[in-house]
Protein backbone atom coordinates (compact mmCIF):
# COMPACT_ATOMS: atom_id res chain seq x y z
CA UNK A 1 0.00 0.00 0.00
CA UNK A 2 1.88 3.65 -1.30
CA UNK A 3 1.38 5.95 1.35
CA UNK A 4 1.83 9.84 1.21
CA UNK A 5 1.34 12.97 3.26
CA UNK A 6 -1.87 14.44 2.15
CA UNK A 7 -1.97 18.44 1.34
CA UNK A 8 -4.61 20.50 0.40
CA UNK A 9 -5.19 23.49 -1.67
CA UNK A 10 -8.41 26.12 -1.98
CA UNK A 11 -8.83 27.12 -5.10
CA UNK A 12 -11.50 30.26 -5.85
CA UNK A 13 -11.01 30.71 -9.34
CA UNK A 14 -10.42 28.74 -12.15
CA UNK A 15 -6.65 28.13 -11.43
CA UNK A 16 -3.75 25.12 -11.03
CA UNK A 17 -4.42 23.48 -7.45
CA UNK A 18 -0.89 21.91 -7.85
CA UNK A 19 1.80 22.45 -10.29
CA UNK A 20 3.20 18.81 -10.35
CA UNK A 21 2.36 15.26 -10.87
CA UNK A 22 0.03 13.94 -7.68
CA UNK A 23 -2.66 11.75 -7.04
CA UNK A 24 -6.14 13.75 -5.74
CA UNK A 25 -7.58 12.05 -2.70
CA UNK A 26 -10.49 13.66 -2.29
CA UNK A 27 -12.23 17.11 -3.58
CA UNK A 28 -14.85 19.57 -0.92
CA UNK A 29 -16.87 21.88 -3.42
CA UNK A 30 -18.94 24.46 -2.36
CA UNK A 31 -21.47 26.04 -4.82
CA UNK A 32 -24.13 28.15 -6.03
CA UNK A 33 -27.13 26.65 -7.72
CA UNK A 34 -26.12 25.03 -11.05
CA UNK A 35 -21.64 25.51 -10.38
CA UNK A 36 -19.56 23.44 -12.18
CA UNK A 37 -15.96 22.36 -11.21
CA UNK A 38 -13.78 20.85 -13.93
CA UNK A 39 -10.05 19.00 -12.86
CA UNK A 40 -7.76 19.00 -15.84
CA UNK A 41 -4.29 17.23 -16.01
CA UNK A 42 -1.99 19.54 -18.17
CA UNK A 43 -3.60 22.71 -17.60
CA UNK A 44 -6.66 24.22 -18.78
CA UNK A 45 -6.59 22.51 -22.54
CA UNK A 46 -5.91 18.89 -20.89
CA UNK A 47 -7.05 16.14 -20.23
CA UNK A 48 -10.71 15.81 -18.27
CA UNK A 49 -10.09 14.14 -15.15
CA UNK A 50 -12.84 14.81 -13.04
CA UNK A 51 -16.17 16.76 -13.99
CA UNK A 52 -19.13 17.81 -11.60
CA UNK A 53 -22.36 19.46 -11.91
CA UNK A 54 -23.82 20.80 -8.93
CA UNK A 55 -27.87 20.39 -8.32
CA UNK A 56 -30.10 23.11 -8.88
CA UNK A 57 -29.92 24.47 -5.04
CA UNK A 58 -26.93 26.01 -3.21
CA UNK A 59 -24.74 23.81 -1.15
CA UNK A 60 -21.75 21.71 -0.46
CA UNK A 61 -20.60 18.05 -1.24
CA UNK A 62 -17.09 16.35 0.12
CA UNK A 63 -16.41 13.38 -2.62
CA UNK A 64 -13.73 11.16 -1.32
CA UNK A 65 -12.00 9.12 -4.51
CA UNK A 66 -11.84 4.90 -4.25
CA UNK A 67 -8.20 3.44 -4.18
CA UNK A 68 -5.22 5.84 -4.63
CA UNK A 69 -7.32 8.46 -5.78
CA UNK A 70 -7.33 9.99 -9.69
CA UNK A 71 -3.70 10.18 -10.92
CA UNK A 72 -2.70 13.54 -12.56
CA UNK A 73 0.57 13.30 -14.15
CA UNK A 74 1.30 16.98 -14.94
CA UNK A 75 -0.70 19.05 -13.00
CA UNK A 76 -4.29 19.46 -11.22
CA UNK A 77 -5.98 22.67 -12.96
CA UNK A 78 -9.45 23.35 -11.95
CA UNK A 79 -12.11 25.39 -13.85
CA UNK A 80 -14.88 26.63 -11.52
CA UNK A 81 -17.84 28.34 -12.51
CA UNK A 82 -20.43 29.44 -9.50
CA UNK A 83 -18.22 26.80 -7.11
CA UNK A 84 -14.97 26.92 -4.81
CA UNK A 85 -13.14 23.86 -4.06
CA UNK A 86 -10.65 22.24 -1.12
CA UNK A 87 -8.32 19.53 -3.33
CA UNK A 88 -7.00 17.21 -1.15
CA UNK A 89 -3.94 15.73 -2.75
CA UNK A 90 -0.69 13.67 -2.03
Amino acid sequence: MMQTDVKAAQVTSTNTAYADATRVKAVTVSYASGGTVVLKDGGSGGTTRFSFTAPAIAGSEHILFPGEGIKFNTDVHATLANATIVVFYG
